[in-house]
């Protein structure tokens, strides 16, 4: 019974792409964006005027009103954590210091 506890594990876990600590910089997911805010100015606002702030710089303001509030961002953060593996159909990635499996 005490070699069987001291057997290794049936599957090891893979390497990381990146060094713990060295993930790319300004990836950043965060989950106090709330698109209701935006939706509010929205409500206010006659469908000429959010038009004129679509065609504008700020029209990026009006999609996050649409989006989720993991959009992108939480794709690029996992994939930043992700681990090297050897299928192809496979992906692991760290999350909250442990690997993790990612399946459908």
């Amino acid at each position: 019974m005490e070699n069987e506890r001291s057997a290794a594990p049936p599957c090891t876990i893979p390497k990381r792409i990146f060094k713990a600590g060295e993930e790319p910089t300004g990836v950043r997911v965060t989950p106090y964006r709330k698109p209701c805010g935006i939706r509010q100015i929205l409500n206010a606002l006659e469908a000429e005027e959010i038009k004129k702030i679509r065609a504008s710089p700020f029209g990026k303001i009006v999609e996050l009103a649409d989006k989720p509030s993991f959009s992108g961002k939480f794709g690029r953060c996992i994939i930043s954590r992700q681990l090297k593996v050897a299928k192809q159909h496979e992906v692991w990635f760290v999350f909250a210091g442990k690997p993790i499996r990612f399946s459908l």
